[in-house]
């Protein structure tokens, strides 16, 4: 019996979706995943730029919900990201998302010192 290429599936489309992707805010959701703790608060203002800040509460509410991070263009994120800039930074025009590789590996560095994690926690399963 020739077996190769064939792999069990235990869950379905919807359901590794809802497991590994990137989180799907309602609104009630986002002022929970997305509200401040003092000690994020004084990690966000090490941050220079408002589009690093915004990029930031971002990935503190995903990985507030998941524990995973995720790499988002603005399309993805865009309803999320306006509810931030609204909330925080009422002032800022907002243009886009888009900040370094390096700023970003920064930030997720920050969080994951925030909530006492390590990358041995993230990247485990992977």
């Amino acid at each position: 019996m020739n077996t190769t290429g064939v792999r069990l599936k235990i869950l379905g489309d919807d359901e590794i979706e809802a497991l590994y992707g990137r989180p799907h805010f309602t609104d009630d959701e986002r002022l929970e995943y997305f509200v401040l703790a003092p000690t994020e608060k004084a990690a966000l203002e090490q941050l220079h730029s408002i589009k690093s800040r915004i990029y930031f509460i971002l990935q503190l509410g995903y990985f507030k919900s998941h524990h995973m991070f995720f790499v988002c263009d603005l399309p993805e994120v865009e309803e999320d990201a306006r509810a931030i800039q609204r909330q925080y930074f009422p002032d800022f025009p907002f243009e886009d998302l888009d900040i370094t590789k390096v700023t970003r590996l920064r930030q997720q560095s920050v969080i994951l010192e925030l909530f006492r994690f390590s990358t041995v926690h993230i990247y485990k399963s992977f």
